[in-house]
């Protein structure tokens, strides 16, 4: 009699493990199914935070527009000044000048910041739009520095101001108050976009990111609004004063 009370004991200790393994394995497959799935949905939240806090610019812009002659900053090169700098009195956060890296709004909460490399300081992840052109047909382009008019453009809701930055080897770099790779955080020639002219190849020294959300970025706009736009549609007539 003993012995069948351990052989039943037994099985019913087998059939426990056998279940316990079961719930296991249909667990993991559930986590499977469903990290993909949270994983997307942590990239839209950090998309909309991104898109958020660009309007959030786009007011401090328009608020020194207001205030200097509907001017905004453009180029970033040499002694010009940093739009970033420049908005300080406008953004909700505010403070002075110096105050600028601890502006949540300048940096986009998707821009990735690996241990033990340079990119863990960055403070501000955005390009600014510093392209001017000779005439409608001109494809390249130069560098715009000072100040440009936002009436300038005859389409400022279709004219790019401000988009995510690359983070590449050549990246745009903004991490103190003087940077020497702060003068690549404009967009001013055809190999900064994020495609070449056959959308085909990404471009190699590119300083748009070509896949911060998604597949392309988000973008603030001249007129104050925001919006995504995929990589491959990033193209030169985004940045122009007059459309062809």
């Amino acid at each position: 009699m003993k012995l069948d009370m351990n052989l039943n004991s037994k099985t019913r200790g087998a059939f426990t493990l056998i279940e316990l393994l079961v719930v296991i394995a249909i667990i993991a497959i559930l986590a499977a199914m469903l990290l993909p799935a949270l994983a997307k949905a942590k990239q839209k939240g950090q998309s909309t935070v991104c898109l958020n806090d660009l309007k959030q610019v786009g007011l401090a812009m328009l608020m020194f527009a207001d205030e200097n002659e509907d001017m905004v900053p453009r180029g970033t090169a040499g002694n010009s000044r940093r739009w970033w700098l420049e908005f300080m009195p406008f953004v909700p956060e505010g403070g002075t000048e110096r105050d600028y890296r601890n502006i949540r709004i300048f940096m986009c909460p998707s821009y990735p910041i690996p241990k033990n490399t340079p990119n863990k300081k960055q403070v501000v992840t955005y390009v600014v739009n510093a392209w001017d052109f000779t005439s409608t047909r001109d494809k390249n382009g130069y560098e715009q520095l000072g100040l440009s008019k936002i009436t300038d453009f005859r389409q400022p809701a279709d004219s790019a101001y401000l988009l995510d930055n690359e983070d590449n080897t050549w990246r745009p770099i903004v991490t103190g108050f003087r940077d020497p790779q702060t003068a690549l955080n404009d967009v001013w020639r055809p190999s900064h976009l994020p495609y070449d002219s056959s959308g085909k190849r990404l471009s190699t020294d590119r300083r748009i990111a070509a896949a911060r959300h998604s597949v392309g970025s988000n973008i603030l706009y001249l007129d104050g609004h925001a919006g995504y736009r995929a990589a491959k549609q990033i193209r030169t007539d985004l940045f122009r004063k007059q459309k062809p």
